[in-house]
This record gives C-alpha cells, structure tokens and sequence, in this order.
C-alpha cells in the first residue's frame, strides 16, 4: 500500500466488548472517510475506490457497524428470517470474532422479512426486515459509499444525509420565498419510490465501486412475505440501512434536468454556491419542490 494511503490503526485484538474504545475506532473510520471525501473532491477515482476497499476490510469498521446494528438502533431486536439477534456483548463479541474471519465478497445475503406498519392516512407502508449479518455487512458499505457522493450529492437534498434533516430543508424553501419577487411552487412526490428504483441505473452510478456486487446481491435478494418468497427485479427495499443511500443515488441528478446552474462567489471570505437560473428546488428524499421565477408555471415531466 502506498503511503499515500497508509493509516495508523490503533485497534488491539478485541477479547472483551466492555473494553473497546470507541473514540478510537471512530476516530480511524472518520480518517478515512474524510479521506474518501477530499480524494473525489481531487478527482482521483483510484485513490477513492483504494480508500473504499480499505474502509470495508477494515475491523474498525466492522465492530461500529455490529455496534449500530445490535445495540444502537432501535430495530436491534427484530430478527430476520434468521430469527437471530446479539442482544448482549458476549453475543455481540463472538458476532465480531465470526464475521472477521472472512470478507464481505464471501457472503451470500438472505432474503429480506416483509412486514407492514401503519402510515397516518391509514395505509401500510411495507418495510424489509434483512438479517443481522447483512445489515452489519450493509452499514460497512453505507460507511464506504456514502462520503464519495456526499461530494457528488446537489447542495438542496437533505434527507437521509448526514448532518442535515427535514428542518433544513424547510429553511431552506422559506428563504427562497422570503425574496420579493414572485414564484411558483410545485410539490412533487415519487409514488412508491423505494419500491420502484431501477436496479441498472443504481448499478450504473456505482460503477466503480469495488463491492458493488454484493450491493447488487442485495437489491435482488427477495423478501419473505407471509411464508411466501417474492423476487425483486426492482426497488430498494424500505427498511434496509443502505436502501436511503441507494434513493438518493438514483434520484440524483434532478437539477440538471431542470437546467439549474450555479456559480460560486465569496460571501464573508468563504465560497458559496450562487444558482443563476430562474428555477430552484428543494427535496428531501422523494418528496421535491421546484420553485422558478416569473410569471411561467413549472411544468415537470
């Protein structure tokens, strides 16, 4: 490895989940990802896919995403068709002791648990439940992926992104309003978004990453529903860590359509982006706002 790339770990063999120190093995995957970052920024494409192989080798990686998993999130107690679940650090511990012995191109997803939740309007929105394993191995990759197209990713999407929520965006739509001059409005939302996305174009946009194969694995894994397997050829499947990336992924790329530009000037000595065109939009995973100038209504296709 060059030293280009070289990062110091400072992870001891884990014989104890009480004893690990967390900071530092956040500290080593926020380096590279910070490193991710700044090498798409540059434009160098092999340095990015290096970094990225590395991330998701790495066992800094793996402990943070069995940690997510099995003890953070809030579905840590719903199993897979597996019907497993580490609920404690012995089980957490030789989850981590088992999973480091072979890499994530090894692994053979199961197909998804199908339930269905209520939404407010009184339909049921269906959520995909994967097993343990995959969801550990999906964070891994959501760990790798996502900073490249944080670079990549329109200034006006916020949702499913860090460091940015609903609040945001709503900010951001108010203050293009604030302005005197007159605007239309359209509020357009993807029917069935999550369960529509185009498995070729999400893999087109991925190209280059070096495991988009067990990404594709996974959007083509199935779902077990009511005892009954279904194939997907399409869809992302709602409920997975890495399907909110994969949206924005897909979604991607809706103000070029819209032919908005932008150009950068100073504002209190630090660059900002400055849209020059009469539309602008907001959006927060499928639920958009275009926006334009003048008398002429927005028409979107």
């Amino acid at each position: 490895m060059s030293n280009a790339l070289a990062i110091k770990s400072t992870l001891p063999n884990v014989t104890s989940w009480k004893t690990i120190d967390w900071t530092s093995v956040s500290a080593y995957v926020g380096k590279l990802q910070q490193r991710i970052y700044h090498a798409e920024s540059q434009g160098k494409n092999r340095k990015v896919r290096e970094l990225q192989r590395l991330l998701v080798q790495s066992k800094a990686a793996l402990l943070l995403s069995i940690r997510k998993v099995t003890q953070i999130n809030k579905g840590k107690k719903t199993a897979g068709v597996d019907k497993f679940t580490a609920l404690t650090d012995a089980e957490r511990l030789k989850l981590y002791l088992h999973m480091k012995e072979y890499s994530i191109s090894q692994h053979k997803p199961k197909p998804s648990y199908r339930i269905y939740v209520k939404k407010k309007n009184g339909k049921l929105r269906p959520l995909s439940i994967p097993i343990i394993k995959d969801r550990i191995w999906q964070n891994m990759t959501k760990l790798a992926l996502e900073p490249q197209w944080e670079y990549i990713f329109e200034p006006t999407s916020y949702g499913f992104r860090p460091g940015r929520g609903c609040h945001d965006a709503i900010a951001r739509i108010f203050t293009s309003l604030a302005r005197k001059k007159k605007r239309w409005i359209f509020e357009g939302d993807f029917k069935g978004c999550f369960d529509n996305l185009r498995h070729d174009y999400i893999m087109e946009q991925i190209r280059y990453f070096p495991n988009k194969g067990i990404i594709e694995k996974w959007l083509k894994s199935g779902y077990i529903d009511n005892n009954v397997f279904n194939e997907t050829d399409r869809g992302g499947g709602q409920g997975s860590i890495i399907s909110p990336l994969l949206a924005n992924i897909a979604l991607h790329g809706m103000e070029e359509c819209l032919g908005i530009k932008y150009t950068m000037r100073n504002v209190k000595g630090s660059k900002c982006a400055s849209n020059i065109t009469d539309y602008s939009m907001t959006r927060y995973a499928d639920d958009c706002v275009p926006r334009k100038r003048g008398k002429q209504l927005v028409r979107v296709a």
